[in-house]
């Protein structure tokens, strides 16, 4: 589809870094295509995919159908429609600066307001309120859209470790695990 942000580097990055057991449960935040959530739901996991794209909801539906999957499917605006808790949330977030008015839904997921980096702070706000007992985030992060801005943010309430690094010609993209701290 069209309109829908297809799996590139940053995707792959998060794909070798979510790690499922059978049984356990996923939030593929963003979902795009679904590339982290059948991932995970070949792995045995009850899989929930969600995007603000409708047309991301509709890809991530049919190729679940594609391979013979069940994923429930929602449209929502980060955790608006989300409820329960997850083993595990996954989340490429658009994380890149954006200085014009983006008009287009693959423009949108790749966009993170004027420094990239508003909608993972709103996604962090957020996201731990959704964890299981031991549940961690994998989220994927970008030199290029205000990196020191947001791990000085998750140190108030997540432990972050940084699982890979990728370097590429014009940035780098970083794959981090988050957890929250006991408080």
């Amino acid at each position: 589809m069209s309109e829908v942000y297809n799996p590139s580097d940053d995707s792959y990055l998060l794909l070798r870094h979510v790690q499922i057991s059978p049984g356990q449960t996923l939030l593929d935040m963003g979902c795009g295509t679904g590339l982290i959530g059948i991932h995970a739901a070949k792995a045995g996991a009850e899989v929930i995919a969600a995007d603000v794209n409708p047309h991301a909801v509709e890809c991530t539906r049919r190729n679940a159908v594609r391979n013979n999957l069940r994923i429930k499917t929602i449209e929502s605006n980060l955790f608006e429609k989300i409820h329960g808790n997850f083993d595990v949330i996954a989340f490429n977030p658009p994380y890149l600066p954006d200085c014009s008015k983006t008009t287009s839904w693959v423009e949108r997921a790749w966009s993170g307001g004027s420094e990239g980096t508003d909608i993972i702070l709103e996604f962090m706000d957020e996201a731990w309120k959704h964890l299981s007992p031991g549940g961690q985030i994998v989220l994927i992060l970008s030199s290029m859209g205000g990196l020191l801005k947001v791990l000085r943010a998750a140190k108030e309430r997540y432990t972050t470790v940084l699982l890979e690094e990728k370097h590429m010609f014009f940035e780098s993209i970083y794959a981090y695990r988050l957890r929250p701290k006991r408080l």
